[in-house]
């Protein structure tokens, strides 16, 4: 196989388990797996083409009845067998409503999806994508990489497994409330990438490893800090979130740190830059100062960079993971995409998780003539003249940490 086209898939969700049939890798997952009778669900398929000639795939649902010979159906869709075409390399979505009937009995049910893929081209396929793979990213402190741009840039391990039949789990409890609202039983299918994406991103994987040289020797720890010192405070601050100075020294601090991280070998540059020379690249602007384009074009990627990887640093610091992947991801995106579009954020999500991990780490990134003990302290007090943040009861755990984290970096 001459060519190995990025893996999407693993970019919305964690697939290392999934399907193929003749050449389209398949994941498939109902949206919620429980539901009342008159409710409905979502049979979501992770469609993502392995071939470089168009296939068309047809899927028709196998039901659930009432009996085994001559039942009713116990699950309705909108269209008893649906077909589509994917282009080379595509990847897409498809969401299929699914609804009880009348006839629906509570308990645990299977859904089958019988699958068939045929060829539309005279030529025979090859192969673009594998069908297992290890992948290139490697981090002992980013343990889950969905949503971060990784899996495309580097890809994730992965195996899929031959089939033509998917079977998933169903459980039907208790009773819908009576609504005057039908069940929309329309089926859609999004497309997420398709083969100009893959070129596009060659490109930019080419440029960015023709400058890689130039790029890393302006990428130094002080220009670094000192930018994300300035930065950081304005875009925060256009979060409603204005910054004290020890807050402002902390999170230059983990920022830089993350960029430090990434730096070390050549795969890892490659899923820090690439993003952000793409989006330069998208909306012309100038890449001759790699700084600049880090701190002001590539500042959302790097945020969402920086906090899974504070997650990871607080999860080394106390030996367990004290939130879960659900609502990591959910703090990723939520920091990131507030920061970006300068909306609201609330203050404990400055600290849960970059400020705690920044003190882990502080002594690791060090100016010349810093005092480290020093801003240790002005983080310390920031955190003190927080109190009413970290009144709530819900943050208890959350005060605990910071304060454990703080007390091992500045012993008293």
């Amino acid at each position: 196989m001459a060519i190995d086209y990025p893996d999407i898939i693993s970019e919305y969700i964690d697939a290392s388990e999934r399907y193929e049939t003749d050449g389209v890798q398949i994941f498939p997952y109902l949206e919620p797996t429980e539901i009342p009778v008159g409710g409905i669900t979502n049979l979501v398929l992770f469609l993502q083409s392995a071939v470089d000639v168009p296939v068309e795939l047809t899927l028709k649902p196998d039901l659930p009845q009432t009996g085994r010979f001559r039942g009713t159906p116990m699950l309705a869709v909108g269209e008893p067998k649906l077909s589509l075409t994917l282009e080379p390399a595509q990847v897409g979505i498809l969401f299929i409503p699914v609804t009880t009937t009348p006839q629906a009995k509570e308990g645990q049910h299977q859904m089958h999806l019988n699958i068939s893929v045929s060829v539309k081209a005279q030529e025979p396929p090859t192969r673009i994508r594998s069908a297992k793979t290890a992948g290139r990213f490697r981090s002992e402190l980013i343990d889950d990489v969905v949503g971060l741009e990784l899996a495309r840039i580097l890809g994730v391990g992965y195996k899929a497994a031959p089939t033509d039949k998917i079977s998933l789990p169903l459980t039907v409890r208790g009773k819908m409330e009576a609504t005057e609202q039908g069940s929309n039983l329309e089926t859609r299918f999004q497309t997420v990438w398709s083969r100009e994406d893959v070129e596009r991103q060659a490109e930019t994987l080419q440029e960015v490893s023709q400058r890689r040289a130039n790029i890393i020797d302006e990428l130094q720890i002080e220009p670094l800090f000192v930018g994300f010192f300035v930065e950081g405070q304005r875009r925060f601050a256009d979060a409603g979130l204005p910054l004290r100075v020890g807050e402002a020294v902390a999170l230059g601090k983990i920022l830089t740190y993350t960029v430090q991280h990434f730096l070390t070998n050549s795969d890892m540059q490659d899923g820090l830059l690439v993003p952000m020379w793409e989006l330069a690249n998208e909306y012309d602007l100038p890449t001759g100062d790699p700084l600049w384009v880090v701190r002001n074009v590539g500042f959302h990627h790097l945020l969402r960079l920086s906090v899974a990887l504070s997650f990871g640093i607080v999860r080394q610091a106390l030996g367990r993971h004290p939130w879960n992947v659900e609502e990591r991801r959910a703090v990723i995106s939520l920091v990131a995409d507030s920061v970006e579009a300068r909306q609201t954020l609330q203050p404990e999500f400055l600290y849960i998780p970059l400020l705690m991990a920044a003190v882990s780490i502080s002594r690791q990134v060090v100016m010349d003539g810093e005092d480290s003990e020093h801003s240790l302290k002005l983080l310390k007090k920031a955190k003190v003249a927080r109190a009413d943040v970290f009144a709530d009861p819900d943050l208890a755990e959350a005060n605990l940490i910071f304060d454990r984290l703080m007390n091992a970096a500045l012993p008293t």
